[in-house]
């Protein structure tokens, strides 16, 4: 099955939160399962368009920046589209558009009114829940109207938990039958990280026996940083060398930081800043508690990866994590109230060991539950109920059967060196460019004034795009990345059809980008092949 995934965020191009790691995560796990993914996503600095990590094809989208967060994003899922519909013209149609949250909503929509494409919608989290249960107006009205939409033109709905299933059909009017529960998942392995703890805690100012508390996540009223904050003054009287340990970032952020020396409690409280999905892991070592006071926690990706750790909880009811936290088996369940944090903590710090146990009970149920394996296994179980007539491997071949014109033949080409190096064998563990070199040849029943001017009508259209293109007689050689390369040839075919220069000859060939040395033709056709439609 050919699947197109769109998100704002990736951990292989900008990272902000556990989207990131949940659309990462699960494309690499469907492209283990010999799915042919492709994740469309923004594009930090520095970045390539295009690349080929873990078997799955990220697609970096650049677009004009808006002053405006939701004009901003419907730029971003312009970009979006016009990226999806430019490969999809090369290696062929996709089955499935996947879209994650109301950001890349609209994107989701627009491909569906522009190709008919089978789509699903996962919501992680709602308006309401982000705004701390609450409906907030101006910016957030018009985010719960984006997502409102997805939510009515998706074939498919999945949510990150029951809580969250309930706020979407009560506020958005989904059919039950509509919509599916799919937990998030974790790689556990990840979280194996062998550090130094007492130099790494000694790093951060915290003695080796200080017992810590470790907050991760976005410090915004939904997630309850104040609500912890507002219980590091009694936790200190009952253990008056513990260290509560913050990382995140938000509008709150300044705020408890001056609460802090309010408080009193500044000495005892670390605020780390972002940090991204790399660093994590040793973070987790750190801390002989996690805690979650979150208001709203839709579903809590920050357990599972306390778990990994092999960290006990403290977590919120409100929401996702009341469904799969046993209390007092592998975590301790509490209200979002600096009270019943306060109680939590103290529990937690009451009995090391009993803190241990619990930790090492949520490490066996992420193992027994929540793998990325299993979650990708649920996913395209509805992929298939919104598509049921997709066909599993259709989107290895589907490129090289077309034929007919020389737009078509580069796709064919295209296509078979794009399947052969993102075979299943070749996958590798890092970044690989996808290189080409490909040539367009002119037939010598036309002048040479003629082909000249196509030439120039070649370069002059494709000045903006970085490609150096080269005259070598009658024919035209490029090469770059693959993602720029193929929608340059389809532009010059057409100049060739507008101007009557048929038929051209093609050549496509894949590149090693990292040796810098070329293969033979994975794909290449001399013979003559007609570029009229």
């Amino acid at each position: 099955m050919r699947i197109a995934m769109l998100s704002w965020e990736s951990l292989h191009s900008v990272a902000v939160g556990g989207v990131g790691a949940h659309v990462s995560e699960l494309a690499g796990a469907l492209a283990r399962k010999d799915q042919e993914v492709h994740v469309f996503t923004r594009m930090a600095p520095g970045q390539r368009y295009h690349d080929f990590i873990e078997g799955v094809h990220y697609h970096r989208c650049p677009y004009p920046p808006h002053d405006d967060f939701v004009d901003d994003v419907n730029n971003m899922c312009r970009s979006f589209v016009d990226r999806l519909f430019a490969v999809e013209d090369i290696i062929g149609a996709f089955d499935i558009v996947h879209a994650h949250e109301w950001l890349a909503a609209n994107a989701m929509i627009w491909i569906k009114q522009g190709r008919g494409h089978k789509s699903v919608l996962t919501v992680h989290a709602t308006e309401y829940a982000r705004c701390g249960n609450c409906y907030s107006s101006g910016r957030s009205q018009r985010v719960r109207d984006q997502e409102q939409a997805g939510t009515y033109w998706a074939d498919r709905v999945i949510c990150v938990s029951h809580a969250t299933k309930q706020e979407t059909i009560s506020m958005y009017q989904v059919p039950d039958w509509k919509t599916s529960v799919i937990y998030n998942g974790v790689n556990p392995r990840r979280f194996d990280a062998h550090i130094d703890l007492g130099r790494t805690k000694q790093q951060y100012d915290i003695g080796p026996l200080d017992p810590t508390v470790f907050f991760c996540g976005r410090l915004t009223w939904q997630k309850g940083p104040d609500i912890l904050l507002e219980a590091v003054g009694p936790v200190l009287n009952l253990h008056s060398g513990a260290k509560f340990i913050f990382a995140g970032d938000g509008d709150m952020r300044g705020w408890l930081e001056s609460r802090a020396a309010q408080l009193g409690v500044a000495h005892a409280v670390r605020f780390l800043g972002y940090r991204n999905g790399n660093e994590l892991p040793a973070l987790f070592q750190l801390p002989d508690v996690v805690c979650v006071p979150s208001r709203n926690e839709p579903f809590g990706i920050v357990v599972l990866e306390a778990w990994a750790a092999g960290k006990p909880v403290v977590v919120t009811q409100n929401g996702g994590p009341n469904e799969y936290v046993t209390h007092e088996v592998d975590g301790l369940k509490i209200y979002p109230r600096p009270d019943s944090v306060i109680w939590g903590l103290a529990t937690a710090f009451a009995d090391f060991d009993r803190a241990r146990r619990m930790g090492l009970n949520g490490r066996r149920k992420v193992e027994q539950r929540f793998t990325w394996d299993m979650i990708a296994d649920q996913t395209l179980d509805i992929y298939k109920l919104a598509c049921p007539d997709a066909n599993p491997a259709a989107g290895q071949d589907s490129a090289a059967a077309e034929t007919g014109s020389a737009r078509n033949e580069i796709t064919a080409l295209a296509g078979s060196a794009l399947v052969q190096h993102t075979s299943a064998d070749t996958r590798r563990q890092h970044a690989v460019p996808i290189q080409l070199r490909a040539r367009l040849t002119a037939p010598k029943t036309h002048s040479v004034e003629a082909v000249s001017r196509w030439l120039d009508a070649c370069k002059q259209s494709l000045a903006r795009s970085g490609l150096g293109l080269k005259r070598q007689g009658r024919t035209l050689v490029t090469s770059g990345g693959w993602d720029t390369v193929m929608p340059a040839l389809h532009r010059c075919c057409r100049l060739a059809e507008r101007m009557n220069l048929t038929p051209l000859k093609a050549s496509v060939r894949f590149q090693n980008a990292t040796a810098g040395s070329e293969q033979e033709p994975v794909g290449s056709r001399q013979e003559p092949v007609d570029s009229r439609q």
